[in-house]
Formats: structure tokens, C-alpha cells, sequence
């Protein structure tokens, strides 16, 4: 946090990470204050008045000295106005609002600070690009993870949260708990809250046991779950983890493609890995590395990440898993899948029934 700065703005579709930094800025602002002068408003606006009502008041805020002397303190908190919808940054009273705030953020009573947060900005608009110039602003954006390789930004993230609660991990328990709890900082810290609880000050390590019992399966953790018993050969548990994703309305095709396609197509390419160039999964490093040593051709038929290099962390989780799995098995399984998947598509036939015949045969 720059000591020049008066104001400070924190958005982003991470909205607990984006509400821990502003809480934090918070803190170091009031810290040796007596108090008088702070204030934590509410940002949850319902309509478009609602928000213009609350710019209002906390211009109104800034604008007045602290009754006591001494520093003041105000945070915007959680504002709901400032994305694109008609209520936020399309009313144009609320713009105007906002144009009313900036103007007295330019010119603050001395020793008056301001802090604001929102899970949504709309940066296309000029209040945005006008804060921009008074205010510090940072911008908190969730993993995407569509996108192949997400799974090692999650990992890392949840890592660096754990080192203030002093936990490790097993790296079973790790690759569960990334794919439990999947991008939400918010479900990631509470989680890890959970585990510090449960494990008490006499263990840090964390082990795969601890997971399945403490952490709660996120939706899209679900998804993993099919995977994880496909790969364990639980045909039962995926058969049951399917038909309840059936049973709450997810698609049959969207269960292939997000689940069981992927897993395979790595087993797949992690076997034809281990076969073809002798390539281990004794160590992540050492696996990541090889990777990147393949020539261009080589790595073709690998998935690869946005910036175009292998999903290491994927394959990796891969190759520990399919050590008994033939190279012939593998790839007989990828072709029952495209099977499948086209079956889903185009033909009369229970879309059920043709999940789980699929499963019986991956984990047969």
C-alpha cells in the first residue's frame, strides 16, 4: 500500500480476495486511530436509487472533517452498483453519483482516507478510468478454469494460504482439495480454516483422509469426483456420481466432456509418455521438465496450456494413476469414448445408459 495514497479501490470476480485486501487496508488505515472517524458503509444496493443514496452518504462522509480531529477512515464495502446491469453503472444517476465522488476523492479534508470494494466494475466506463487516476486500484480476477493448466495456479494459490496456518500437504490431498474446492479464494480460505480446526496445533501435515472428510465438494468439484473414480476403477461410484448429476440436470454430453473425456485422453497420452520415452511420474519436477524437453512434434498430441506448453500438472496426476493401464487398454477406452460421445449426439438411445455402459467398459 503506497503511504502517498488517500484513496483505495479493490474489484475483481474474486470477490474474497478482493474483500480480504480491502479489510486489510482497512485495518492498516484505522490502525492507532481513536476510532471516531471511521466508518464501514454497506455497498448492497437493490436499485438504482439505493446506490445513489449510498454515494451520497459516503460522500458526504469524506467530505466532513473528523468532529474529534484526527485521521478518518471510510470503506465503500462490498458495493453491488458498479457492474453492468441497470440498477449499477447503466443508471445514469448512479454515474453521476459516481462523477459527485470522484470529485470529492480529488479533494479530501487532510488526514481522510477511503476505501472501496465491489465483486464487479464496469471498466468501460468513465468513472472507472477517472478513479483510476485518484485512487489505488487493484483488481482481483478468479482463475479461469476453462482454460488447461488451472489447476496449477489453484495448487500454488492454496499453498501460499496455507503458509500462514502453517499446513502442508500430501500430494494426493493437494490435488484433491484443488479439485474440491476448484478457483474460489473465499471456499479455499474457509476450507483451509477447517482443516487448521480440525487438525489442532499438534499436526500440519495434511493427508488425503483429512480431505475426504473435511472439505466440501464444490459443483464443478463433482466433476473431478467422476474422474477420480474412473481412475480408481470404481465403477460403482461413478455410475452413482453420474446418475446424480443427471438427476439435477446436467447434460449427459457436458458429464462426457468435462469429466470423463478428459480423463481419459490424459491416461491416454500419459501411458503413450511413460512408453514411448521412458518418462516417470516419480516427481512433478523432474516429469514437468521432461515435457518441456519433447520436440515440437512430440508434444502435438499432449493437452497444452494458453501459453502453448504441456499440462504437466494434469498428465502428471495421470501417469501416477494409470501404471497398470496398457498402452493398448488406453487406447481402446479413448476410441469407446468418441463412441460414446457421438452416440450422444445423434442417437435414440438413453443417454444414461450409454454413460454407463461406457463407465463399465473405462473401468473394467
Amino acid at each position: 500500500m503506497a503511504s502517498e495514497a488517500t484513496a483505495y479501490v479493490f474489484f475483481g470476480s474474486d470477490e474474497g480476495a478482493a474483500g480480504s485486501a480491502a479489510l486489510s487496508c482497512y485495518t492498516s488505515l484505522t490502525a492507532g486511530g481513536d476510532g471516531w472517524g471511521d466508518e464501514m458503509i454497506d455497498g448492497a444496493a437493490a436499485t438504482a436509487d439505493e446506490a445513489v443514496e449510498l454515494i451520497q452518504r459516503t460522500t458526504s462522509g469524506l467530505q466532513m472533517f473528523n468532529m474529534f480531529g484526527g485521521r478518518k477512515v471510510i470503506w465503500l464495502k462490498g458495493a453491488t452498483f458498479l457492474g453492468d446491469s441497470p440498477s449499477g453503472a447503466r443508471s445514469e444517476a448512479v454515474q453521476e453519483a459516481m462523477e459527485s465522488l470522484i470529485a470529492a476523492l480529488q479533494n479530501l479534508p487532510a488526514d481522510t482516507f477511503f476505501v472501496l470494494s465491489a465483486a464487479e466494475m464496469d471498466k468501460r466506463r468513465s468513472f472507472f478510468k477517472k478513479l483510476s487516476a485518484v485512487a489505488e486500484v487493484k483488481e482481483f480476477s478468479k482463475i479461469d478454469i476453462s482454460k488447461p493448466g488451472w489447476e496449477s495456479e489453484v495448487a500454488a494459490l492454496t499453498l501460499r494460504m496455507a503458509k500462514p496456518h502453517e499446513l502442508t500437504f500430501d500430494n494426493e490431498a493437494l490435488d484433491l482439495f484443488v479439485q474440491r474446492v476448484n478457483e474460489s479464494s473465499r471456499q479455499i480460505a474457509n476450507e483451509l480454516s477447517k482443516l487448521d480446526v480440525y487438525l489442532g496445533p499438534e499436526r500440519r501435515r495434511v493427508t488425503l483422509q483429512d480431505i475426504d472428510l473435511m472439505v466440501a465438494v464444490s459443483r464443478n468439484g463433482v466433476i473431478f469426483e467422476i474422474s477420480r473414480a474412473i481412475e480408481q476403477n470404481n465403477s460403482r461410484l461413478a455410475v452413482r456420481l453420474v446418475n446424480e448429476q443427471l438427476e439435477h440436470g446436467e447434460q449427459a454430453v457436458s458429464i462426457m466432456r468435462a469429466a470423463i473425456l478428459p480423463t481419459v485422453r490424459n491416461r491416454f497420452c500419459a501411458r503413450l509418455l511413460m512408453d514411448a520415452f521412458g518418462i516417470k511420474a516419480d516427481n512433478y519436477r523432474s516429469f514437468e521438465s521432461a515435457l518441456n524437453k519433447l520436440l515440437p512434434q512430440d508434444r502435438k498430441m499432449l493437452p497444452l496450456k494458453k501459453d502453448g506448453s504441456p499440462n504437466a500438472y494434469a498428465l502428471f496426476n495421470a501417469a501416477r494413476t494409470c501404471s497398470k493401464l496398457s498402452l493398448k487398454k488406453a487406447r481402446r477406452d479413448l476410441q469407446n469414448c468418441a463412441t460414446a460421445d457421438r452416440r450422444l449426439v445423434s442417437s435414440q438411445s438413453s443417454d444414461r445408459d450409454i454413460l454407463h455402459k461406457l463407465i463399465v467398459s473405462l473401468t473394467g
